[in-house]
Parts: C-alpha cells; sequence; structure tokens
C-alpha cells in the first residue's frame, strides 16, 4: 500500500486554547464553540469537543450496526445510491474521506474492493479498526487517522481508482474544499472518479412548514422550472434575507457543525474550481420515511417543493479527474 509516513494531528499534538472559543454572550453553548472551531479550520478540536458532550462515535456506528442486522435505514439508502455511482469493475482500490468509523470503507471491502479511510478524530479510527477486525477485513480495508486536508502527506499520487466523500463537505469551508480536491486529483488516478454526497442541503430547512414568513415567498414561486425556482432561493439569500446565513441556530437548526451546506449551484462551482472533468451534479430526497424535515413534513410541502433541487435534503456531486496522455504505473502494495 502507498502510504506515506506523515505526523498525524493526534501524534502533532495541539497547543490550541480552545477556552478562547467560547462565546461571552453564550458561556455554556458548546455548540457554538464548536462552530467557531471549525470555522478557524481547528477540525480535530472541535470533533474532540463533539465527541465529549455527546455519543458522537457510538452514532456513527449504529446505523451501520443496523445494516449489519439486515435493518435498511437512511445510512443503507445512502450508500447504495453511493454504490450505485461508482464505475463499473472488480477490486478498485477505493478512498473514503472523512471516513468516521469507516463504514463506507468497510462496505465496500464487504464487496471486494481494497478500501482505504481517513478521518482526523483518533477515537473514530479506533472504533473502526475494531469493526474491520470484528469482520476479519485486515487485509481490504484499511483505517488511518489523518487530515483530509493533507491527504498528499498520506497517500503516493496516482493511488486510487475513486474516492467518496460522504456527510463531509458540509463541514468543510470553501478554501478547505478545494484543497481537498486538490489533494483528491492527486492521489487518484488520471480519470479517477470522485463521488460526494453532502446533506442537508444549503436551504433544505427553509421548507419546514412552521416557516409562515419564508414559505410566503417561497410558495407563490413553485410553479417556476427547477432552474430558475433555484436562482430566486439564492436571490433571495444574497438580498433581503441574507442575514440568515450568518445566524447558525436560525438557519441551520440542529445540525452540529453544518456550517457550509452547499446547493447544486455552489456545488457544481467548487468541481468546475478545483478543475475536475465529467462534472454531474443533482439533488434529491434519498432516505424518504427518514429525517424527514423540510418540504417532506405535510403532503402540500411535497406538492410544491418536493421536486425543487435547493429544497431536497440530499446534494451529489460526480466527476472525474483529467486525463493524461502518459499515465503512470500504480504504485506497488507495500503494505
Amino acid at each position: 500500500m502507498a502510504v506515506l509516513e506523515a505526523e498525524t494531528p493526534a501524534a502533532a499534538g495541539s497547543t490550541l486554547d480552545i477556552r478562547a472559543y467560547v462565546d461571552p454572550r453564550r458561556p455554556l453553548s458548546w455548540s457554538a464553540q464548536m462552530v467557531a472551531l471549525l470555522r478557524d479550520g481547528h477540525y480535530a478540536e472541535a470533533y474532540g469537543i463533539l465527541a465529549e458532550k455527546m455519543p458522537f462515535v457510538e452514532n456513527q456506528l449504529r446505523p451501520y450496526a443496523e445494516c449489519l442486522a439486515g435493518v435498511r435505514n437512511h445510512w443503507t439508502m445512502v450508500h447504495d445510491r453511493i454504490a450505485g455511482l461508482m464505475p463499473p469493475g472488480d477490486n478498485q482500490r477505493i478512498l473514503d474521506v472523512g471516513c468516521a468509523v469507516g463504514s463506507h470503507a468497510v462496505e465496500f471491502a464487504r464487496k471486494g474492493h481494497r478500501t482505504w479511510g481517513v478521518d482526523i478524530l483518533p477515537a473514530m479510527i479506533d472504533r473502526g479498526r475494531e469493526l474491520v477486525d470484528s469482520l476479519g477485513l485486515q487485509d481490504r480495508c484499511t483505517l488511518l487517522t489523518g487530515d483530509i486536508r493533507r491527504l498528499e502527506q498520506l497517500f503516493e499520487p496516482h493511488t486510487f481508482d475513486a474516492a467518496v466523500a460522504c456527510d463531509i463537505f458540509e463541514h468543510l469551508d470553501d478554501a478547505s474544499l478545494l484543497t481537498l480536491l486538490a489533494g483528491l486529483r492527486h492521489v487518484l488516478r488520471p480519470g479517477g472518479t470522485i463521488i460526494i454526497q453532502t446533506s442537508p442541503g444549503r436551504h433544505y430547512y427553509w421548507f419546514d412548514p412552521d416557516r409562515i414568513k419564508l414559505l410566503a415567498l417561497l410558495a407563490p414561486m413553485a410553479w417556476l422550472p427547477d432552474r430558475l425556482f433555484t436562482a430566486w432561493v439564492r436571490g433571495l439569500e444574497r438580498g433581503p434575507l441574507r442575514r440568515l446565513r450568518s445566524e447558525h441556530e436560525r438557519f441551520y437548526r440542529h445540525e452540529h457543525g453544518h456550517f457550509n451546506c452547499l446547493d447544486p449551484v455552489h456545488l457544481r462551482g467548487l468541481l468546475r474550481r478545483a478543475g475536475l472533468r465529467d462534472i454531474r451534479v443533482f439533488a434529491e430526497h434519498t432516505h424518504p420515511g427518514f429525517k424527514d424535515e423540510g418540504c417532506r413534513r405535510t403532503w402540500w410541502g411535497r406538492l410544491l417543493f418536493g421536486r425543487k433541487s435547493v429544497a431536497c435534503r440530499n446534494l451529489y456531486g460526480l466527476a472525474r479527474t483529467p486525463e493524461c496522455r502518459d499515465r503512470p504505473a500504480p504504485p506497488e502494495d507495500r503494505s
């Protein structure tokens, strides 16, 4: 396996004073402290707080544990959607970035692929390795602690055929996302596939039925085609509703650390800026009946907005790294 020796966040240690990120107006609000750390790029410290305040690691494992028990849930639906977007081929080398306990990496390994997962929180990787060992997948699935913004320090060029980024883009600012995409270009082979899933969509909670004032602005325009309706929603955000994006609790409700939820236009723009090819972006409600908020809470919400991309919970991006005329040979497996 082509893994480079690199100092992980855990090994490097941290001299950051997280108390400096406490909001004096809300000294007991750990979620505000977490968001402030995330906005400054201190991801290990931010998610360390989350792991202390709630059973974050076990919550990440629970949906996959249900999957192993044969229960269909929101995670299985998302994974099936991602697997359906994966290019055909057996025994592919797949990277799962921001993997948490490595559920997607593990499931792809169970399907015969060779997989790797990277997450910045050591507790996630430790728990994920226990899962890998319990399933006897040590030879097919490798989980690493590391910063996904530094992939070139973890892997050699052109190591992977495909990469998956599931429920991670909403936690990173645009600069970090572009750094991540540049890293993926580095570690993927030419023509390699990147599959992105992010949730909730940027405007998802605008369509909650109890947001009467917002719906008064949205419902009259529901007759517009999707592209024009999206332009209307984005125009509202830039104009009369521009303050909402700076008010985390009112805009994103209860989603801890989701401070950069995307819409299709925004995600497509990031993929283009990263120099990727064959870009496809689409939004949908991947798991109806699970986590139903937004327009899916009422029949009239589903009727008016159910097919509008900006109202969907799940946003997907599919792209390929540029081809090159002289493709280097794949690196030798050194694991």
